[in-house]
């Protein structure tokens, strides 16, 4: 084995002005900055063309997505129940609750007593409902769920307001008796 690299040292050897004059190291490296730049414009170039694409398709998708938005946002204003708007559908019950609530408030501080007139859970299940409709579109079982909605909050206030008003008689009630036990 010591035999062929002595050979092939010898050889290198012998023939090295050969090797030289092949070699040029100045040509050489020209080239292969040459090679490199060129590489690197056209991986540049494709990598913009990819990033075009890309930002192309995001707006399109955003674009349409806002459009389909808009769309089921105009049908929920459009929306209507029993040939009225559901706009003023919902403001009749809104008003009603606002009503309800201000006087059940009213007559529980006349009365001292503390009643809970906070309905979170259910607006917050209304909106819920609201925010499907905006995603899926007006659905008749969703119209019909959020109305429910307003109608149950109505009869807690009722159901509240019933309360109050039989305390109310019940004490009315109770003076009256001891005002004839007293005379």
């Amino acid at each position: 084995m010591k035999k062929r690299t002595d050979k092939l040292e010898q050889f290198i050897k012998d023939h090295k002005e050969e090797f030289d004059s092949e070699f040029q190291p100045e040509k050489s490296w020209d080239k292969i900055e040459i090679k490199i730049s060129n590489s690197n414009r056209n991986n540049f170039s494709i990598w913009m063309v990819a990033a075009s694409i890309m930002l192309l398709l995001s707006l399109g998708w955003l674009v349409y997505d806002r459009i389909q938005l808009t769309d089921k946002i105009n049908a929920l204003e459009n929306l209507s129940v029993n040939d009225k708007p559901y706009a003023e559908i919902e403001s009749y019950y809104k008003q009603n609750i606002t009503e309800k609530t201000a006087l059940v408030s009213q007559l529980s501080k006349e009365k001292n007593i503390n009643i809970n007139t906070d309905l979170k859970s259910l607006n917050k299940k209304y909106e819920d409902l609201k925010m499907q409709i905006k995603k899926k579109g007006a659905h008749p079982q969703l119209v019909n769920a959020m109305i429910q909605n307003l109608q149950t909050q109505i009869k807690i206030l009722e159901q509240q307001l019933n309360i109050l008003q039989d305390l109310q008689e019940y004490s009315q009630n109770d003076k009256q008796k001891n005002n004839e036990i007293s005379i």
